[in-house]
């Protein structure tokens, strides 16, 4: 009997499942790399509302806390980043990280409002987009999966891909 090509079958029979299995780890390490990010920027943009409440001289502002939260979240496209913002007095639209308005947040002053008063708490919800490469091995999937968005995550709008939120709360310190 002649075995010839039997190590070609196996290795074709063993090496599909291989490569996927390899490419679906990459993707599940590339999807907690982008959630941590994202979870770690959120956080440092509330960390930076906080500590530049009533007593700093100069009023954060929506494009400041969107500006921290960028730097912070290295490889984030700020585009595709919504954001948002909750304090006492309720909560704003979502924003992209690229489209803040430049009006002050948390607002506050002597008229009643006080949001920007030590002791009150804020936070900052964001949700990003994240797109599977494996997508483009299944056919007739297209460029990436989509994926309805369901409540919360309705504030994704009509993002491509699946929806990863972040939150962070935290009390005015100044």
């Amino acid at each position: 009997m002649r075995k010839r090509g039997n190590a070609t079958i196996e290795f074709t029979l063993v090496g599909i499942p291989l490569v996927f299995v390899l490419i679906s780890t990459i993707e599940m390490a590339r999807g907690m790399w982008i959630y941590h990010t994202l979870a770690y920027a959120v956080k440092e943009g509330t960390r930076y509302a906080v500590a530049r409440g009533q007593n700093n001289p100069t009023p954060t502002t929506y494009q400041n806390v969107c500006n921290a939260i960028s730097q912070a979240g290295t490889g984030l496209l700020p585009a595709d980043l919504t954001l948002s913002f909750t304090s006492f007095s309720g909560t704003s639209q979502p924003y992209t990280a690229n489209s803040c308005p430049n009006t002050q947040w948390p607002p506050g002053n002597n008229a009643g409002i006080i949001d920007n008063q030590p002791g009150q708490t804020i936070s900052i919800t964001a949700f990003y987009p994240f797109t599977s490469a494996i997508a483009m091995f299944w056919p007739g999937a297209g460029p990436g999966m989509n994926f309805t968005p369901a409540p919360p995550q309705a504030a994704c709008g009509n993002m491509v891909g699946f929806c990863l939120p972040a939150s962070s709360q935290d009390v005015m310190q100044f």
